[in-house]
């Protein structure tokens, strides 16, 4: 039932985001072909009419093509299919997990400890120069702002009450704390 009751928050707290053009469903630096299948979904589906298999296997690894309005018109059904489906859509989920937290340069070092010791040292070495360059850009923070910088106080707080109702339900899938550092870093304001 608490899920339920998230999901209405979600829908209602997002309820004066309008519906994206056709044209304005994917981001403007995406090439057509790379965002077909992607950009014929959205374009065919209300939000709440996706189902977990086209979030999985359509949308699921391509969160980054959303435009700007098309992420907000759709995350409260995303959001709401990662707590009510999460074996289904759990590599989606990890997706919309990182996406929730406001990224700092110092993450890079943090990602890179994930994989030392377990690939060869030339893989290492090559990972640490691509991901702090990836950091050091300031892109992942844009990004995140992109998404989340221009969101309404109730929009915000329907946003922390699923990150919670997610951290109970599935944190233990999530070992590095990740949905308390989301909120740290940014959702706690809506609190």
């Amino acid at each position: 039932m608490k899920h339920e009751l998230i999901a209405e928050q979600l829908k209602h707290a997002f309820r004066a985001r309008p519906r994206p053009s056709n044209t304005e469903m994917v981001a403007s630096d995406v090439s057509e072909y790379e965002a077909q299948e992607f950009s014929a979904l959205l374009i065919e589906r209300e939000p709440w009419s996706l189902t977990p298999l086209e979030i999985r296997d359509v949308i699921g690894t391509n969160l980054w093509m959303f435009s700007p309005k098309a992420f907000h018109y759709y995350l409260p059904a995303l959001l709401s299919a990662t707590l009510n489906h999460f074996g289904s859509v759990s590599m989606f989920a990890n997706e919309v997990v990182d996406a929730l937290i406001r990224p700092e340069v110092g993450d890079a070092d943090a990602v890179i400890a994930r994989f030392e010791g377990k690939d060869e040292a030339a893989f290492t070495v090559s990972l640490k120069t691509c991901i702090h360059e990836w950091y050091d850009s300031g892109w992942p923070d844009t990004l995140f702002l992109h998404r989340f910088g221009t969101l309404t106080q109730e929009e915000g707080e329907a946003v922390l009450k699923y990150i919670e109702a997610f951290r109970d339900a599935h944190g233990e899938n999530f070992p590095f704390d990740e949905l308390n550092v989301a909120i740290e870093r940014y959702w706690q304001r809506y609190g």
